[in-house]
């Protein structure tokens, strides 16, 4: 009876040990839960618009509805810009203003006589260059040179007609180039890559920093690229590595000081395959520069979270087209995102990019 009481004793006290635990995870999650639940309400805010607003038509053929006035209800631009927009900006409001000058560790620097010295050439991650569309079947027509990733438009076009958006984003499965009549290129410039869906910056604050010490235009350039190719098809199809090398050398040539390259997460694999690319010789598929090309030309290597041992959470995605970060979204959004965009669909689509 004694041991049994005194197992009693032990239990309640481990229960409220493992109690008071939770408790301090939560009061320290608590911002980012909160957030996390403002981004919920933007995609409920998203999906009803799907089912209220009817220039919003699964059937591009399909003429929109008109209420008793005659007159045509909301269209979704509008929608987004009165209603989901200024909670999207309230979700990420702590991060996504621009710091005070004086608090830029960009304009300290400047304080302290920094100044341009070597040219900066960026190669983004995974997932983070924006996406045009320059050629598309007829549902994706009236979105040519639109955002189909990377911006507010990208949720207009998938609520629009989440069939005919998945099959202009899908590769050719056997090629691994373009589908036929269809055409996906990423945009260019600092604005592909700056901030992904207008408010959650990328690589904005940094580009902001380098501007305090004077870098502009014609010291840095953003290299994005169409993250869903395999690193061989970035060459063959866009001439991409031809393109990082030429930009090396112009700005090596231009300031007389080797440069910086920076790097994130797929964009470190991006780099150093591109490395190994340009001093292999052109007889052998490479970019000729010479084995000495990388000593003449770059000073340093900037890899911020790169993916340089791959990524093991892509093997579950390509085989059941199932996501860690997917499987955590509570049941709601679960729902929610099988309903519009299956573990089949994800599928087929995910294992149609030779990048994964």
């Amino acid at each position: 009876m004694r041991q049994m009481k005194r197992k009693k004793v032990i239990n309640a006290r481990a229960e409220a040990i493992r109690q008071s635990e939770l408790s301090a995870i939560h009061e320290k999650d608590a911002p980012t839960k909160k957030r996390f639940q403002t981004y919920l309400v933007v995609l409920a805010s998203m999906y009803t618009v799907r089912w209220l607003l009817s220039p919003i038509q699964t059937n591009p053929t399909s003429k929109p509805d008109v209420d008793s006035k005659g007159q045509l209800q909301i269209k979704f631009d509008e929608f987004f810009a009165a209603n989901v927009q200024p909670i999207w900006d309230r979700a990420f409001n702590g991060t996504q203003h621009a710091l005070e000058e004086s608090s830029r560790v960009g304009h300290q620097l400047k304080e302290q006589n920094a100044r341009v010295k070597h040219p900066v050439v960026i190669v983004p991650g995974f997932i983070t260059s924006a996406l045009e569309l320059w050629e598309g079947e007829s549902c994706m027509k009236k979105n040519f040179r639109q955002r189909v990733w990377g911006s507010a438009s990208m949720a207009r076009t998938f609520f629009a007609d989440r069939d005919c958006w998945r099959k202009h984003l899908q590769l050719n499965p056997q090629t691994g180039m373009d589908p036929d009549n269809i055409r996906v290129r990423s945009a260019q410039g600092f604005e592909a890559a700056d901030n992904f869906i207008a408010t959650y910056w990328v690589w904005s604050k940094l580009i902001e920093n380098l501007a305090d010490v004077g870098y502009d235009g014609s010291s840095m350039s953003m290299m994005s690229y169409d993250w869903r190719l395999g690193y061989e098809y970035l060459e063959k199809r866009d001439g991409y590595l031809s393109k990082l090398k030429a930009a090396i050398e112009t700005h090596h040539k231009t300031s007389g000081e080797k440069v910086v390259l920076l790097s994130h997460s797929m964009g470190g694999s991006v780099v150093y395959y591109f490395l190994q690319w340009v001093v292999t010789d052109v007889k052998h598929g490479g970019g000729g520069g010479g084995k000495d090309w990388v000593e003449k030309n770059v000073h340093s290597f900037v890899n911020i979270a790169g993916t340089l041992l791959g990524v093991p959470k892509a093997i579950p995605a390509l085989l059941s087209g199932e996501l860690k970060d997917i499987a955590v979204l509570m049941p709601q959004i679960g729902d929610l995102l099988e309903q519009f965009f299956g573990k089949k669909v994800r599928k087929n689509l995910w294992n149609s990019w030779g990048s994964l």
